[in-house]
């Protein structure tokens, strides 16, 4: 499956990556906690530029990060290096339809997909790829799902995000906006993003990129046929602060699949 995002809109430049992952960490923490940091193997499903990997690598799990992406892998070596911990990590170029195949006979305690990966996905892409990612679970491991909860503005026929004013990892001046609104209600939503940016870091000129990225609505219901086998435990959360999910109220549908020993 082909995915809209383009290499002239970095991922990295939508995120203030440190805020973020001080907010996330102590949720990872806490999933990651019961493994043997030395012998544990941790996957970062589309990992985009490596920010999470670079985190439990620090933390000194080995990771290893998969992204459709070859701007996204180059810039996630780069990130390990700077942080020293390339020893530690390992980026792959991949289809995560094929991830399986992909990493082989390889498996993982703690696998995580999350930022909205799967919603890019119809629904028989999505119960292909969850199942390839469990069949890719030690006993006793753990996968984490992350989307969006759309439902949340269900009554809304578009919302707006907070603009982003900041420099960027070049030193340009970017400014972006992002706009939300139903394609097919409860179903389908189209993303907007709208980036302005410096030509050069001393320019007075400024080019305007205008993007449009599909989501599929994901629902607790979708999970429904992990729930019907024996061998793995569902828990579905609304945020990274463990508090329940409601689907009308929400911010994350947050799915933890917990395989069985």
């Amino acid at each position: 499956m082909e995915i809209e995002w383009k290499d002239e809109i970095l991922y990295k430049d939508l995120v203030k990556w440190a805020c973020r992952l001080k907010r996330e960490a102590p949720f990872f923490k806490d999933l990651v906690k019961s493994f043997d940091v030395k012998n544990s193997q941790v996957l970062d499903v589309s990992c985009g530029t490596g920010f999470h990997s670079v985190m439990l690598a620090k933390w000194g799990y080995c990771s290893v990060g998969v992204d459709i992406s070859e701007q996204n892998i180059k810039e996630a070596d780069n990130l390990a290096k700077n942080e020293e911990v390339e020893s530690k990590v390992e980026f792959i170029l991949g289809d995560i339809l094929d991830i399986q195949n992909l990493l082989a006979d390889r498996k993982f305690d703690f696998i995580y997909c999350i930022g909205n990966t799967l919603a890019i996905f119809d629904l028989h892409e999505r119960k292909k790829i969850i199942q390839q990612l469990t069949n890719l679970l030690k006993p006793g491991g753990k996968l984490l799902i992350q989307v969006v909860n759309y439902l949340a503005h269900s009554n809304e026929t578009e919302w707006f995000y907070k603009p982003n004013l900041m420099r960027t990892s070049d030193g340009l001046l970017n400014f972006q906006i992002r706009m939300m609104d139903w394609k097919e209600h409860s179903e389908k939503i189209n993303m907007y993003i709208h980036r302005i940016i410096q030509d050069t870091s001393n320019s007075d000129m400024f080019e305007l990129i205008q993007k449009k990225t599909e989501f599929y609505v994901l629902k607790k219901k979708d999970f429904q046929f992990m729930s019907e086998q024996k061998t793995f435990e569902l828990k579905f959360l609304g945020d990274y602060n463990f508090n329940q999910f409601d689907e009308e109220k929400s911010n994350d549908l947050v799915v933890i699949i917990k395989k069985k020993n």
